[in-house]
């Protein structure tokens, strides 16, 4: 438990800057090695924070439900074996399933849960709003199989969490993303990539008004000042990244009082585009300019 406590307050730090599956090996039953994903484009439920965490051992799925009345986790008949609420996590103990995902490996199940009959026993097994467990789904089991899904039931309505699997093979070619700071700076703004698996920005303000990032859906997500940086938190962009904070009271909330942050963003991967670009709008001169830089290729394999 100790483990998945300290698993999920790497999940809702905000200044995080990568995955913690980013550097990890995932499991699979075919050739070579699988990092399951989680595709955030499909699963946006805004109540439900999730991640996947990947070790030799096994994957391991981390989910935390904000909303209100109950999220559960079904299993491959379809019948819950876990439940979240705010008040915490409860598990069906007559389920096999709830005995098999406590352990990366094969285990011996109770003979009650092995006599076809599934009846409720449900039991708190955590005052938290979120919980951890191994999870063969996933596991890459077939070569034609790209994605898996984790079945959830919002207050009896599904939510799945859907990924896809990422090869760990070494890339074709190894690419550097670089910052053109010459052709169009921007007052007071300075930036610099974070290489990576998955590349990130950090931007740093030093201006005296007000400098907002759009998200890839030209809609306001980090707003810079003197005060510090904040989020829209009604961003699908920021969603997408699946960091806290995901809810508040108000549209804007406070992620730092320094008018500095660091995030992942894919604009940064490289595409058939000249270069990369992110929209900055400038309250001083009240234009959009942009953060750009583009991609040099650094070895061929």
């Amino acid at each position: 438990m100790y483990t998945r406590i300290i698993a999920f307050i790497a999940l809702t730090s905000v200044a995080s800057v990568l995955s913690v599956n980013t550097f990890a090996h995932g499991v699979s039953a075919v050739a070579g090695e699988w990092l399951p994903v989680i595709d955030m484009e499909i699963t946006n439920d805004t109540s439900i924070l999730s991640q996947v965490q990947s070790s030799p051992l096994g994957n391991e799925i981390l989910v935390q439900f904000t909303g209100e009345g109950k999220v559960e986790v079904l299993g491959d008949d379809n019948e819950p074996f876990i439940r979240i609420t705010k008040a915490g996590v409860y598990a069906n103990w007559d389920h096999p399933m709830w005995f098999k995902v406590q352990t990366a490996g094969p285990r011996p199940l109770p003979e009650w849960v092995t006599d076809g009959k599934l009846e409720s026993k449900w039991t708190l097994v955590s005052d938290k709003n979120y919980y951890g467990w191994y999870d063969k789904r996933l596991e890459k089991t077939d070569e034609h199989s790209d994605h898996w899904k984790i079945a959830l039931a919002v207050n009896g309505e599904r939510s799945d969490i859907v990924g896809y699997f990422k090869s760990l093979a070494p890339p074709n070619e190894r690419v550097l993303v670089t910052v053109d700071r010459d052709s169009a700076p921007i007052a007071d703004l300075s930036a610099m990539v974070i290489p990576g698996a998955e590349s990130a920005i950090r931007v740093s303000y030093s201006g005296d008004h007000h400098m907002v990032v759009l998200d890839k859906y030209d809609v306001p997500m980090i707003r810079f000042s003197p005060s510090g940086v904040e989020v829209n938190i009604q961003s699908k962009g920021w969603q997408q990244l699946g960091r806290a904070p995901l809810n508040g009271s108000s549209k804007w909330v406070k992620l730092s009082s320094q008018a500095a942050y660091t995030w992942p963003d894919s604009r940064l991967n490289k595409s058939e585009q000249a270069g990369w670009k992110i929209p900055v709008f400038c309250h001083q001169d009240k234009k959009v300019k942009f953060i750009q830089g583009g991609w040099v290729e650094i070895a061929s394999l």
